[in-house]
């Protein structure tokens, strides 16, 4: 009848119009997860992993011994360090705090050491000199930023300066050699694989686990989000921002040790660059420079971006100047990238 035949098309247009309906909800539903996943903290470590196979790639096609075993080992013992100074600094940067001071730290502690850790000399003692001069570095940055509410970029550029010249006082010029099998220690290897930079995967893993399913973590980003709302709802601020200064210290242990390995010889001046490159390493993670928000497993990728981009000028048969200018251009797009992210983030 007429009528039926007007039912069934009706029937056929209510169900394509359902189907239609369905795809493009799923349509939207896919875009919305992958739009909510770019706005994560974990999108960084996405970008920065690509920017490293594509440079790689681009290094690998003018010279392939870029890969092999030994440029793999020498690439990521030197990120271990990289990897390691970014958590330190990533742990008060999260509660809203800077450390200029870890740079040198790790230099001071060299230099401690190659009186102690030597042929003949007291190896415990040089190892618990070490911890200690961590503790008190770590109490002296709390104490005055958390009690005495010194800016935390003021103090720690002092103490900076503080631990410069000590190291330069203890060891005008390089001295004290270190004991052969401390420094193989330090240097052992799973195949090309330096069991420092497994280690500082490992903790940066656990770092990321601590920040995000734990009462100190939860409080360590609220206290770097809003440290008024965070006091508001409980949460011991001051008590917080004191661990993560502390934290810091001690975690600039391991950086001191890597460069125990890899110069061999009590010298404080190369852990100077650290400082800078442990901003640059949160940076290149996606990490707010005003708290809260940030990924300490982006720290791994960033760590070894950028020790493959300080390596990368002998493979091109560029000048030494486009280490740093590559390293530069790399971390302003990856920060002007990540800042446009969060913007769209908080709309």
């Amino acid at each position: 009848s007429p009528s039926r035949g007007l039912g069934d098309v009706y029937k056929r247009q209510a169900l394509t119009s359902t189907a239609v309906r369905e795809k493009i909800e799923r349509s939207e539903h896919k875009r919305s997860n992958f739009g909510r996943w770019l706005r994560g903290d974990q999108a960084p470590a996405a970008i920065l992993f690509l920017i490293a196979l594509l440079l790689g790639g681009v290094i690998c096609l003018k010279d392939s011994s870029f890969v092999s075993s030994f440029n793999i080992n020498a690439i990521l013992f030197s990120a271990a360090a990289l990897i390691f100074m970014g958590l330190s600094q990533q742990t008060v940067v999260m509660g809203a705090g800077f450390d200029l001071s870890v740079g040198p730290l790790a230099g001071l502690m060299v230099v401690i050491a190659s009186y102690f850790v030597v042929d003949k000399g007291n190896v415990f003692v040089g190892f618990l000199l070490i911890i200690l001069t961590a503790l008190l570095s770590g109490l002296l940055n709390a104490f005055v930023i958390v009690k005495l509410k010194v800016n935390p970029v003021v103090l720690t550029l002092a103490t900076f300066m503080l631990y410069q010249g000590l190291y330069l006082l203890w060891r005008p010029t390089p001295g004290g050699s270190f004991k052969s099998g401390i420094t193989a220690l330090f240097s052992k290897t799973i195949g090309p694989i330096p069991v420092m930079f497994i280690l500082a995967a490992l903790l940066a893993l656990f770092a990321e686990y601590i920040s995000r399913r734990t009462k100190f973590g939860l409080a360590l980003r609220a206290t770097g989000s809003r440290r008024d709302a965070a006091q508001k709802l409980g949460i011991k601020v001051d008590k917080i921002s004191f661990t993560s200064y502390m934290l810091s210290s001690i975690l600039t242990i391991p950086t001191a040790l890597i460069l125990i390995a890899l110069i061999g010889i009590g010298d404080g001046r190369p852990g100077l660059a650290y400082t800078l490159q442990s901003i640059t390493v949160v940076v290149l993670a996606g990490t707010s420079i005003f708290g809260g928000r940030g990924s300490f497993f982006g720290l791994i990728i960033a760590g070894v971006l950028l020790q493959q981009v300080l390596a990368t000028a002998p493979f091109l048969s560029l000048p030494e100047d486009w280490t740093y200018w590559l390293g530069g251009g790399i971390t302003v797009v990856a920060s002007t990238l990540f800042a446009q992210i969060r913007i769209a983030r908080n709309k």
